[in-house]
């Protein structure tokens, strides 16, 4: 009994190429995996092996970003303290804890943790406020050093800035960068008004103070979060990760739960978790009236 005869089968041939901006590379790469790729008609290269089509085009985008800081206020927070118990000094969380602790959460977001999205919001939320605060009380203070029409002061700028590059991958950390920026400008433009006599020095001190509280309260908002691997499913099951979950941290709001409110950011697989859970939901709904429409 002869074999049957099966055609032989190229590499992508299950992969659907419909979208006329998506070129599939026939050249298999050392995975043995074929991969979809955007690209125009002017980024292919025709071999003259027939069938053979090579991809050309640009390789991953990179960059770099950096924060000046010119106060000493700002590089202190910029990184941080670990603790010191002989010394009776808590840890403060610095723009590099901050952001470490926010890849904790930004991956479990990704992978259905209720708590990740809850404390986006949490992150997201105190950073605006602290972002508005800032901002109003650099323009009273600039305001203030112009207030006499024949006389003005511009605001003192360091002879030597450290300048850090800022490695994040999340926006919530730039945004936390950009706090940070913010606390920088309002500590030299409050030493300013001092040097000019302004402000006397108790009020100086006190604002500087209110300044350096206002980035710390934002960067700590981080460090409620615990990753226990609980998801939506978890606490629609109440087991005992989700029991768990709710002891360390507290009941989830309803609106997260079910994505009613969401993060201004999140990553693609977020995104994608949450697409999955509104299908399954409208699914589930699609159901419950087709059962209602057979009595």
């Amino acid at each position: 009994m002869g074999k049957a005869a099966t055609a032989k089968k190229s590499v992508g041939d299950d992969i659907n190429t419909d979208d006329p901006q998506k070129i599939l590379k026939k050249v298999p790469d050392k995975n043995n995996a074929p991969s979809i790729v955007d690209a125009s008609d002017d980024d292919v290269i025709h071999d003259d092996a027939p069938g053979e089509i090579q991809y050309k085009g640009p390789g991953p985008l990179r960059g770099e970003s950096t924060l000046l800081l010119e106060t000493r206020r700002g590089q202190m927070i910029f990184e941080g303290r670990k603790e010191r118990k002989d010394k009776n000094k808590l840890a403060i969380i610095g723009l590099r804890s901050f952001a470490s602790y926010l890849r904790t959460i930004w991956d479990a977001a990704g992978k259905n943790d209720p708590y990740a999205d809850w404390w986006l919001l949490k992150v997201q939320r105190i950073l605006e406020e602290k972002e508005l605060w800032m901002e109003e009380k650099i323009k009273e203070y600039e305001a203030m050093l112009q207030q006499f029409p024949n006389m003005t002061h511009e605001v003192a700028h360091s002879i030597s800035p450290v300048k850090r590059t800022l490695r994040f991958s999340i926006p919530y950390s730039f945004r936390g960068a950009m706090l940070l920026m913010q606390h920088d400008q309002l500590c030299k433009t409050i030493m300013t008004a001092h040097h000019v006599g302004l402000i006397n020095t108790k009020e100086e001190h006190a604002s500087l103070g209110q300044s350096g509280k206002a980035v710390r309260t934002a960067f700590q908002a981080v460090a409620g979060y615990r990753f226990t691997g609980v998801t939506r499913d978890c606490i629609h099951a109440m087991n005992p990760v989700a029991q768990k979950a709710s002891e360390i941290m507290g009941p989830c709001p309803s609106g997260i739960l079910d994505d009613v409110v969401v993060p201004d950011f999140e990553s693609t697989r977020s995104m994608m978790t949450r697409k999955l859970r509104q299908q399954k939901a409208a699914a589930f709904t699609d159901s419950k009236k087709g059962e209602h429409n057979l009595f």
